[in-house]
């Protein structure tokens, strides 16, 4: 039987802590999107770019103190790397980025996708069930950040919103079963 390798539960709980804040913020950000969607303006490119922000640098943090470099802790750096990036993009110049700030949402989806497919990969060799729903919520979130991508809608930006709430919810729910499977097969 495979045995999944454990991350220190230092960087596990570490990396749990900013998952959950990432994905309450992103939420939070997807719900404010949605609903003004016709008012996409430069407070909306500020307060995208500062989400973002908040969402990177934490991930960059992560790599650098974590001892052991593993798959996790270098999609942290990959990450956090992509999404400052995009996030001071998005600050320094808004009057452009109006535009494109439902193709920014989906290209931060985009990474969460990819990166949720290693945490359902993880939930799988926990435990197959919730692995299974874990994979399909993944494969969703790229699905969507996809079409957001690479089709033309009238309401991009309200979809960007959806997206960006489902990621959000996703993510939460990922990182409370990886966490609460991770605690059982270690017999905490």
């Amino acid at each position: 039987m495979y045995e999944p390798k454990l991350i220190t539960e230092s960087y596990l709980k570490r990396w749990k802590k900013n998952s959950f804040f990432s994905a309450i913020l992103w939420t939070i950000v997807g719900i404010i999107v949605m609903l003004f969607h016709r008012d996409i303006d430069e407070f909306t490119c500020y307060l995208v770019g500062i989400a973002l922000l908040l969402q990177g640098v934490p991930h960059l943090f992560l790599f650098i103190i974590e001892e052991e470099k593993h798959f996790f802790s270098i999609s942290s750096l990959v990450n956090g790397v992509l999404i400052c990036f995009l996030g001071i993009w998005t600050l320094t110049i808004p009057r452009q980025a109006d535009g494109t700030v439902p193709d920014v949402i989906a290209i931060v989806a985009l990474l969460h996708g990819l990166k949720d497919i290693a945490l359902s990969r993880r939930i799988l060799n926990l435990e197959k069930h919730l692995g299974y729903y874990a994979i399909v919520i993944s494969i969703l979130i790229i699905f969507l950040a996809l079409a957001v991508l690479f089709s033309p809608m009238r309401y991009d930006v309200f979809c960007a919103g959806i997206l960006i709430i489902i990621d959000g919810i996703g993510n939460f729910w990922m990182w409370k079963v990886l966490s609460k499977k991770s605690d059982e097969y270690r017999g905490i």
